[in-house]
């Protein structure tokens, strides 16, 4: 979020100190479940886009393979829609000495420049039990608490909580790695709420399932930040002009003032562990904002040695994590301090230590760790809980950690109101019509829904907190751009207020039902072939007798980046087909007299039918690109003015055809490039 000053914080904190209790239902089948392992999962109910796996570790490296839809999969992008990248990995370590008194480290992610690098070192995997198939452990879940959610799911602890199950004894590629004998259970929570929105806790529950007796177990989170802007220096593109700067940030860590210096403390958070890292000149001033991790807690607790921190924060440049799990001589014949050893040291790698200066900007990689817990039985479960937090700044990042504190301190229980509501978009010229379902409380015999039915939300949403009727209204959201470079709320505009008619607020009402019994809202004098987002959320009623305040639902519970432009036109309809800009001037302006907003690298073909293609040649009859169009509400379609090979296109005429899939109709027509 934008820089949060010392008021706003407070009242973000006090927001979420009142009335944190959830009501969790019976167990209801999953609504989204995957077997197998999963790069492609990555947060976006807040506004931290995080990918997250079931191999032992988050972010994605940065790798093309999860391209979708054109569409990069974020690493650890925040705001989400922004292009600033804050994670290339992170992933959990375990240590401790087993019962033949070697020492042994389980990583899921260490030092490597991508994942096929990091695949041969990593030693957890994806949990699946041969001997029982549809043991329910062998998928991955993504479930959410709204009630109007595909995947809803009364086991759920947050807007989205992805569970994930790994192992260290599975078959992976690791070299020389001993397994410890460990199941991990993740949990990986995100909210959407507008006061909980810019981290995700890491939950992690470590199960001994070696037989034997584990001694002296620690735990850590590794991770490899970076901070960056993608549309800047592409880390996707190995070939892009600009190469990302992967040694151009400078880091640093926060800890009690027992046990660390009194500039490296936080006066209001005197409990705090964290390490943060952020770009010194914000990347040209397009990356400003800081990654952290913070240690919310461990169960059971940590009894720290003597005169040792019970957290260590150790930080080294690149390519120098320890090579062994265990002390090792290294190529100098010097004994060196393995993985294990660097768990437990008890360090504070913050300013100049040992002739190593912490403070000038590299590639730094940096390990958060807590122990020791002396014996681990057999069956025994150790759990420990981190959170990856953004914010536009330290003060921001310290207020958003400090939520997500209250958030663990809670049992993860956050307060809410009612969800947002499932919008879907359909399109006129300079208009864009958006439309939701209202819900209901009855169903079609006139009895009462269940609680947790989708279709009683949002209007008939029943506070989990106070067991009551919540909602209280919506707010509609604009922003115009494609890219959300800060808060969403505070980056957008608030065009609509609808409020129920109560005696409380503004009783403006509800937007009317059209005539397929939906809600619907009418934005019109927009500019066609424009980006804009568009969100709907909705609000509870401030409970007096509770002391509870009004609850938001969150931007990204619901956003859509939308174009203005025609509907879908079938054949013997009204209209024909056309393509703006024409011609298209490199850096032109379409449909802004005034040239205040770029379209950028686009053309438009309008008028389309649902189902259409489109081909472009040049005058010669050589094919320039394909593009396939199916949208039954959409009548538009984009172009990159790319070829079918990625290329830039020439300056010149040429010829566009599009053929309706539904009629077999043609038309044809001209367009111009110049450059």
């Amino acid at each position: 979020m934008p820089a949060l000053g010392a008021a706003r914080a407070a009242t973000r904190i006090a927001r979420r100190l009142t009335g944190l209790l959830l009501l969790v239902a019976a167990l209801m089948a999953a609504a989204a479940a995957w077997a197998g392992p999963r790069k492609d999962i990555f947060t976006n109910a807040g506004i931290l886009g995080l990918s997250v796996t079931n191999l032992g570790y988050v972010g994605s490296a940065f790798e093309t393979a999860y391209q979708e839809n054109g569409d990069y999969q974020p690493s650890g992008e925040y705001p989400l829609n922004s292009n600033v990248e804050h994670v290339f990995l992170g992933g959990i370590w375990v240590g401790a000495v087993a019962a033949d008194g070697t020492i042994h480290v389980s990583t899921g992610a260490q030092d490597a420049q991508n994942l096929v690098d990091g695949d041969e070192i990593r030693e957890f995997d994806y949990y699946y039990n041969e001997d029982v198939p549809d043991d329910p452990e062998n998928s991955t879940y993504v479930w959410s608490y709204r009630q109007n959610d595909d995947n809803y799911d009364s086991r759920a602890l947050a807007t989205q909580h992805i569970q994930a199950y790994l192992t260290d004894y599975a078959n992976v590629e690791s070299g020389n790695h001993v397994p410890l004998g460990l199941k991990v259970i993740l949990r990986a929570l995100a909210w959407g709420s507008a006061y909980a929105d810019d981290f995700v806790i890491l939950d992690y529950a470590i199960v001994n399932v070696s037989g034997t007796e584990l001694r002296d177990v620690y735990v850590g989170y590794w991770t490899d930040t970076t901070v960056g802007n993608t549309e800047n220096t592409n880390p996707y593109d190995p070939n892009a002009p600009v190469g990302w700067d992967w040694y151009d940030d400078s880091n640093g860590g926060w800890g009690p003032a027992d046990w660390v210096n009194e500039e490296n403390s936080v006066p209001d958070d005197p409990g705090i562990w964290a390490m943060y890292e952020f770009d010194p000149d914000g990347d040209d001033g397009l990356a400003t904002s800081w990654v952290g991790t913070r240690l919310l807690g461990t169960r059971p607790a940590v009894l720290p040695l003597l005169d040792t921190p019970p957290v260590s924060y150790n930080a080294w440049q690149f390519r120098n994590v320890p090579a062994e799990d265990d002390t090792y001589i290294d190529d100098f014949l010097e004994e060196q301090p393995g993985k294990y050893q660097l768990m437990g040291n008890g360090a504070f790698t913050v300013g100049v230590i040992d002739g190593t200066d912490y403070t000038t900007a590299s590639d730094w990689v940096a390990l958060l760790s807590t122990g020791p817990w002396p014996t681990f039985a057999d069956q025994d479960t150790i759990h420990v809980t981190f959170a990856i937090t953004c914010g536009p700044d330290s003060v921001g990042l310290l207020a958003n950690s400090k939520v997500a504190q209250l958030a663990y301190d809670d049992g993860f229980t956050i307060p809410a109101g009612p969800p947002s509501p499932r919008i879907s978009a359909a399109y006129e010229w300079n208009t864009i019509k958006l439309q939701w379902a209202p819900g209901d409380s009855i169903d079609a015999d006139g009895d009462p829904l269940p609680t947790d039915h989708p279709g009683r939300s949002p209007e008939q949403h029943i506070s989990t907190i106070t067991g009551k009727l919540d909602f209280q209204g919506y707010q509609i959201y604009r922003y115009q751009g494609s890219t959300i470079d800060r808060d969403p709320f505070e980056l957008s505009t608030l065009v609509a207020q609808f409020d129920i008619i109560d005696g409380v607020g503004f009783d403006t009402g509800l937007p009317p039902l059209n005539e397929d019994g939906l809600r619907e809202f009418v934005d019109r004098d927009l500019l066609d072939g424009f980006p804009y987002w568009y969100s709907v959320i909705s609000f509870s009623a401030p409970d007096l007798e509770e002391g509870l305040p009004s609850f938001e639902s969150g931007f990204n519970e619901n956003a859509l980046l939308l174009y203005p432009g025609p509907a879908a036109v079938d054949s013997g309809e009204e209209g024909r087909i056309s393509v703006a800009p024409n011609p298209y001037r490199a850096g032109s302006y379409f449909d802004n007299p005034g040239g205040e907003v770029e379209l950028g690298r686009k053309i438009w073909f309008l008028n389309l039918p649902p189902q259409s293609t489109i081909k472009i040649y040049t005058v010669a009859g050589d094919l320039v690109r394909t593009l396939q169009h199916d949208d039954p509400v959409d009548g538009k379609h984009e172009w990159d003015v790319l070829s079918e090979h990625g290329r830039a296109i020439a300056t010149g005429l040429y010829i566009y055809v599009v053929k309706n899939e539904n009629t077999g109709e043609i038309q044809r027509g001209k367009l111009v490039i110049i450059k």
